[in-house]
């Protein structure tokens, strides 16, 4: 069983954590732990974000 990388990021000058369902070259695609409302409705709690905007959380 391999266990999930955890990550937070900033969006929209808020800061959320999820873990990294896939790793790409220069981005994650994170599954959001916590989503914001419009978040929720647009991306479904999924988001690709930029490994230069993630910080591993431990």
């Amino acid at each position: 069983m391999t266990q999930e990388k955890q990550v937070s990021f900033s969006w929209e000058k808020n800061s959320y954590k999820g873990y990294v369902e896939k790793e790409y070259e220069n981005a994650y695609l994170i599954v959001v732990s916590d989503p914001s409302p419009d978040m929720e409705e647009k991306y479904t709690n999924r988001m690709i974000i930029s490994k230069k905007n993630c910080q591993t959380a431990e």
